[in-house]
């Protein structure tokens, strides 16, 4: 095991230029960035078992589902050739498919401490398993990827679900509550040869010093991938303040315990929540003077991220 202390334009373009970033949502907090063959994977959660299996079964993570996903027919093709994993947080719905794809890819797997035992415990090699603390920098081909500081959400009767950490691997399979926190983070993608900037959080629970410090450095950022569920109040407007976002995609707002072909995976559980998440952004913008735009993500729909020309905000392009 080793220690180590992206205006944005929006295309619906399958194929993108080199330097350009193509993005995809795969459900819950799952995200592809892929630019020429280089591709990266956020916390991808393909499995899904239903609600009745979640509780009263280990978690197994599904190989006929992850098989598909990885297989020549794949609605994600880029899965297959993924080299690098990050993981926001070690819950079951972040964490649970990650070892079995990043073995069958000869990926490596980002993440605390607990995300890397628990990785080891359902098989992946110590090698490819990665403890990176905030502030720790990883390349992987055009991307440079920096953690930083966040926190959990209080989405379970006021509290933290789950809390905890592991220091050895466990003997797996457990149960999908045994995947304890470990500590939660987020990620700064910078595609090196653009510049282009993308920061990802897992759930909607803020390091609020860590925040600013990140946003005083690297600010405005092209894409923020923002977790909606379970958000304090001033959620919105402190990542608006902090990162001056040009265009942002809300996400962990659907239904994970539906399987991923299910016609209705992908829509959010509360539409209400979601189209007020999405209001807060704008009104964030809108009192201080920023330009933003907000996408809701459909599943499995990639976009092409690119450079922007000028400090408008991003555009969707037909």
């Amino acid at each position: 095991m080793r220690r180590f202390v992206l205006a944005a334009l929006l295309a619906l373009t399958a194929t993108p230029a080199a330097a350009d970033v193509s993005v995809r949502w795969l459900g819950v907090a799952g995200f592809t960035l892929t630019s020429g063959e280089t591709t990266i994977a956020h916390d991808p959660y393909l499995s899904r078992p239903g609600f009745l299996s979640t509780l009263f079964q280990p978690y197994v993570p599904d190989e006929t589902v992850l098989g598909r996903m990885v297989g020549a027919e794949s609605p994600a093709p880029e899965l297959a050739r993924t080299k690098l994993y990050l993981v926001g947080h070690s819950h079951y719905d972040h964490l649970g498919d990650v070892p079995w794809l990043a073995a069958h890819t000869q990926g490596r797997v980002v993440g605390s401490a607990t995300t890397a035992a628990i990785a080891r415990g359902y098989g992946l090699a110590p090698d490819q398993a990665i403890v990176a603390d905030p502030g720790a920098v990883i390349g992987e081909g055009p991307f440079e990827v920096r953690v930083f500081a966040s926190a959990h959400a209080k989405v379970f009767f006021g509290r933290v679900p789950f809390e905890g950490e592991l220091g050895e691997p466990p003997e797996a399979p457990i149960h999908a509550f045994s995947f304890v926190l470990g500590d939660a983070r987020g990620y700064l993608v910078t595609e090196r040869e653009t510049g282009l900037r993308v920061v990802l959080l897992s759930s909607a629970g803020l390091d609020p010093a860590a925040l600013a410090a990140l946003g005083e450095e690297v600010a405005p950022v092209d894409l923020l991938l923002a977790a909606a569920s379970g958000r304090e109040p001033d959620y919105a407007a402190q990542l608006v303040k902090a990162l001056r976002p040009r265009l942002v995609v809300p996400h962990h707002f659907d239904d994970f315990s539906m399987p991923i072909d299910d016609p209705a995976a992908g829509a959010p559980r509360d539409e209400d929540d979601l189209a007020a998440f999405e209001a807060e952004l704008l009104a964030a913008a809108e009192a201080g003077g920023l330009a933003l735009d907000v996408r809701r993500p459909k599943l499995l729909e990639a976009w092409t991220l690119r450079a922007p020309d000028t400090s408008g905000p991003s555009a969707l392009l037909p």
